[in-house]
């Protein structure tokens, strides 16, 4: 298995940023050459957020349901390790394991495909923790050549959004200071002008993964200008 790994660490100044949060959030994207066809491209999406609080406090913020209502969505969840759950957007699949507070590894399973998920709560030396989302997919070939890895990547960007507000001023866990006054990332602020230019700034990002790993430009900035379109009203774009 071949993987072509992209780290996005620092942006380039001339990106587009709003907030501290952007820039806070380490990004990287990883291509498997090997199996990629020409039916789907297979991705590994890592989203980081360092300054956490304790693994024993972030762990019930992501898994309890009553918690995740508040910040994710509705999710249902019958049993542990080996049961099954329900997410928000026709979003199910089953907990394959369970480490807390550590790591729980799902499959996240839509519109007949598998995905593979995994999140991860890892303690650092100075007493805080990093928290970790990792999805691996397989892409469809035309979702890429349209929308590149903000196809998935941008879902991701507003949960961890929405994860890192709770946390803040919603749970009981400390969150890095980035995530102070962070808006609800809900429809009302994606339309807002706040909201676009922080889509904008996502799209930009994954844009410049997709680049470096290789593709084209041209393509790359279609796929940021398309995932922009598809998550923001027009009228927020101007």
């Amino acid at each position: 298995m071949q993987w072509v790994i992209i780290l996005i660490i620092a942006p380039e100044e001339s990106l587009t940023s709003t907030r501290p949060f952007i820039d806070a959030v380490v990004r990287s994207l990883q291509i498997d050459d090997d199996a990629t066809s020409d039916d789907a491209v297979a991705l590994r999406l890592t989203l980081a957020l360092h300054g956490c609080g304790a693994p024993t406090d972030l762990f019930p913020l992501l898994t309890d349901p009553q918690h995740l209502a508040r910040w994710y969505g509705t999710v249902t969840v019958d049993g542990g390790e080996g049961g099954a759950f329900t997410a928000p957007g026709g979003v199910h699949g089953t907990i394959r394991s369970v480490q807390s507070p550590h790591r729980v590894d799902l499959t996240w399973e839509y519109e007949g495909r598998a995905d593979e998920l995994t999140l991860r709560i890892d303690p650092t030396d100075d007493g805080s923790s990093s928290l970790l989302i990792e999805h691996s997919l397989a892409m469809p070939a035309e979702v890429f050549a349209q929308y590149g890895p903000g196809a998935a990547a941008l879902g991701w960007e507003i949960a961890l959004m929405g994860f890192a507000r709770y946390a803040e001023i919603g749970g009981d866990a400390s969150i890095a200071a980035c995530a102070a006054d962070l808006p609800a990332p809900d429809p009302v602020w994606l339309a807002s002008e706040d909201g676009a230019q922080t889509v904008r700034a996502w799209a930009i990002r994954w844009a410049a993964a997709a680049i470096a790993a290789g593709v084209p430009e041209a393509r790359a900035r279609v796929g940021e200008e398309n995932t922009v379109r598809a998550y923001i009203p027009q009228a927020a774009q101007s």
